[in-house]
This record gives structure tokens, sequence and C-alpha cells, in this order.
């Protein structure tokens, strides 16, 4: 088999986790390599719009990624609150890949596009490379460490970890969806039939000023709703396809863009026939959604349906069980931990599985997530970051959330640089300083009662 090459650090998944890993690790002097199965650079966040963090992103690469796109003019910084609590503000997909770009060449992490994992290389129980299959066929990549940031776990299972999948009982996950973006639609028309009707807005976020022009609602708007019109709309015999009795809207960068979270796929994701049968199911839903919106609400008569985010979003699959789980009661109850690598205020966002509901549970100050959840249990040279995290179901609901994943990238790429430049494992490298590293990129950790998030920057 052909050597692709040696490195020091491997990331599996360019998402905004595997992003993360590889700036940090190759900013701290490790010959670092991303690899991605698609031709897409940060995964949900850009290919699948997911534009809107749900939760305040601290400090850290994310953040600095956040503050780039303020200087393209692709994004909005400035904390908001929602009932569920406080986030950080909204950018556009395509400036965050903009910076995205920027900041892995400054770093001098190499990126590897359409290549897939296959395979990986163990010497024991330890964790020493992966096989990619590329378009010159299968390759060999070997590293010191490799960090797992698929999303899916694929690397950690393909090594052996032990994976929980779905909830208790019946093992169902969290459906399938993809937001759709629209142009043309008339902001102020929209707001005047929203304020008209109350009983249709669950959530409504509105510019300061300027609400008579499209241009002040950009990167702005936010509206969660419509569960009346839209029995409304079915009494009437419109034929509503969607799995789910609301819908979420966001304003894009462009003067009269939304962006639409609507559509709802059941299923496991990991079966290769639910998967691709979701992306033609989620696009008839999308047709749906639209035709609804124009039909039933102000603003929309002119609007133009542009595209369906070309990512699947995949909200759950595997959690790599890892030397601690993560639990209901450790989020709930707003955990603090002595390893702990990042506070997370993320609500527990639960889309229901089987069912029609979206559930949004607040977590109060947040709470740590310690750095076993980092580690797959019995496994050495390999780090989980991202949403295959270990944490049980309910648990999940928020660390699926981009500022959680953020985090644990963080924490990830500075532990696998630090595993490298010591000789050790990663479970051997004292947290004490995986944390002094966090703490001086401006992240709170969740290691005493006392941590608590800045709401206002």
């Amino acid at each position: 088999m052909k050597l692709f090459g040696n490195y020091d650090v491997v990331v599996v998944g360019a998402g905004m986790t595997g992003v993360v890993s590889g700036i940090v690790a190759a900013r701290r002097g490790a010959r670092t390599l991303v690899v991605e199965s698609s031709g897409l650079i940060g995964g949900l966040v850009t290919g699948g719009r997911l534009t809107k963090p749900t939760g305040l992103v601290q400090g850290g690469v994310y953040r600095e990624l956040i503050d780039r796109a303020v200087g393209y003019g692709g994004a909005d910084a400035a904390p908001q609150r929602s009932y569920w609590g406080a986030y950080t503000g909204v950018f556009d997909a395509e400036v965050m890949q903009r910076v995205i770009i920027e900041a892995l060449e400054e770093s001098g992490a190499e990126l590897l596009l359409f290549a897939s994992v296959t395979d990986v290389v163990r010497d024991g129980n330890r964790v020493s490379g992966v096989v990619v299959q590329t378009k010159a066929g299968p390759e060999l990549v070997t590293g010191t460490v490799v960090i797992d940031a698929t999303g899916d776990g694929d690397v950690a299972t393909l090594a052996g970890a032990e994976f929980m999948i779905g909830r208790d009982g019946d093992g169902h996950m969290q459906p399938m969806t993809s937001y759709f973006r629209i142009l043309n639609v008339d902001f102020p028309a929209l707001v005047a039939d929203l304020k008209d009707h109350p009983e249709d807005v669950a959530e409504l976020v509105l510019p300061d000023s300027g609400r008579d022009r499209n241009e002040s609602y950009a990167l702005t708007f936010f509206m969660t709703g419509l569960s009346p019109r839209i029995k409304r709309a079915q009494e009437e015999g419109f034929n509503w396809i969607v799995p789910r009795d609301n819908l979420t809207v966001k304003a894009g960068m462009l003067p009269g863009e939304i962006n639409v979270n609507v559509t709802r796929v059941q299923g496991n994701a990991l079966d290769p026939r639910v998967r691709s049968q979701a992306v033609i199911e989620i696009r008839k839903q999308a047709y749906c959604a639209f035709d609804f919106l124009k039909q039933y609400l102000g603003g929309f008569e002119n609007a133009i349906l542009l595209d369906v985010a070309p990512v699947l979003g995949v909200r759950e699959t595997r959690r790599i069980r890892g030397d601690y789980v993560l639990t209901e009661d450790d989020v709930r109850n707003e955990a603090r931990f002595d390893d702990a690598i990042g506070l997370c205020n993320a609500p527990m966002d639960i889309h229901e599985p089987g069912g029609n509901r979206a559930i949004m549970i607040n977590v109060g100050s947040g709470y740590g997530i310690p750095f076993r959840c980092l580690l797959p249990a019995d496994l050495e040279g390999l780090l989980i970051a991202g949403r295959c995290l270990s944490v049980d179901h309910m648990a999940f609901a928020s660390t699926r959330n981009t500022p959680a994943c953020a985090l644990t990238g963080q924490a990830a790429g500075i532990a696998a640089a630090e595993a490298v430049s010591n000789g050790v494992s990663p479970r051997a490298v004292p947290v004490a300083k995986i944390q002094a590293e966090l703490t001086a990129a401006g992240i709170v950790l969740g290691t005493h009662t006392t941590d608590f998030l800045d709401e206002t920057s």
C-alpha cells in the first residue's frame, strides 16, 4: 500500500471540531494532517448552514474565526439572549469557509480532501494511523496521535472502541435535517404579519432600528413558531408532509435572505439506504415548507427557493464510550470537574426521536466537560472530539452543539500536540497543562463552582 505520509497528528474530519483541532495542533509545531471525506471544509457550519451557534462561543479558534468573519462583514459577534440562555451571533457560511481556509493555511496544517477512512492501523491497543481511500486508491497515513472528529466516531469504531447509540430502551436517535435558503423575502411585511398574529410566535429577534428596510434584518432576524398556522393550513387541506409542528427561520447576510430549519427524517444515519433516502425526503419536505410559507405567511409572496444545504444535517449517531460518560444529571445539575476543559451553556436541544416536537432545555450556568470524555476507553494514541464525545443520550442533546464541539476540538488539539512533544500517549498528558493553555486562550474551564460565562463579550 502506498504511504501518503507520516505525521505527528492526524485529524479525521474537517467540520468545525476537526478544523479547530488541526489549527491548534499545527500552531504548536506538530506536523498535522486534516483528512476530510468530502470536498467541503467546515462541515455543518458551512455546508449545512448551521450558522447560529447554540450557546456562547468562548475564546479559542472558533471565536477567532467568528471575529475574522466580522472583519469581512460576514458575521455578528454580539451576544444575544434566548429563552433558553445566551448565544453568540450568526455568521455567513461562505465567509466562514473563507476564514477557515485562511487560518488552516496560516497554521501550516495540511488538508487532504476527498479521502474516506476505511481502516485504522493498530499496534496492540495503540492507534498509529489510518487507511484512506482516495482517487489514487488506498493510501496509508501514519500518525503519532489520531483525533476522531468525524462526528460518527468512525475512526474509534474501526479501532474497536465501544460505542453507545440512541436513547436507552429503543435506540432511537434525533432525526436528520437540512436547512434550505429562500431569497427575496420582504422582512417588513413578514414582521407585520407576525406582529398581527402573536399566537404564532414562540420566539422573535428583531433589529433595534431600521425595521422598514430589508438590509437591517441581515444576520439579526430570528423566529421560531407558526404551529397554529401550520395546523390551520392542514385544516384547510394543505398537504403538510413535514413531521414537525413548527419551524425556525433566521436571516442570512443578503437583504431578503432567510434560512429555514424545519425538515425532519427519522432513522439511523449509519444505514446507507436510510441516509440516501433522507436526502430525497428532506428536499421534498423543503419544497412543501416553501409552498406553505408563500401561501400562508406575509412577506413571501415574491420569494424564491434558492437551494437546500448540500451537507445532510445528521444530529446523532454513535457516541464513543470514554474514561468518563457525561450524564444528563451532570448537565442539568451544572456539574464541575477537576479535569474540565470547558464550561458549556448550550441547552439540551432535543428534536424528538420518533416525534414532531423540538425542545430546548436551559442548563443554567453551564457544566464542565471532563477531559476524560475525550479518551476512548482501552485505546491509546486516539482522542475523540465533537459529536462522538463520551456522553449519554440526553447530555448529547447539549454537547452536539457547535460551542461544545469547538471546546473539545481545542482541548484535543492541545493534548495531541503535547503528547507528541513529550513522547507520551494523550492519556498521560497532565490535564493541568491542557487547562493552562485553554485558560490562556480565554476559555472558562468549568472546574469550580465560581466559574461562569461572560454573556456580554
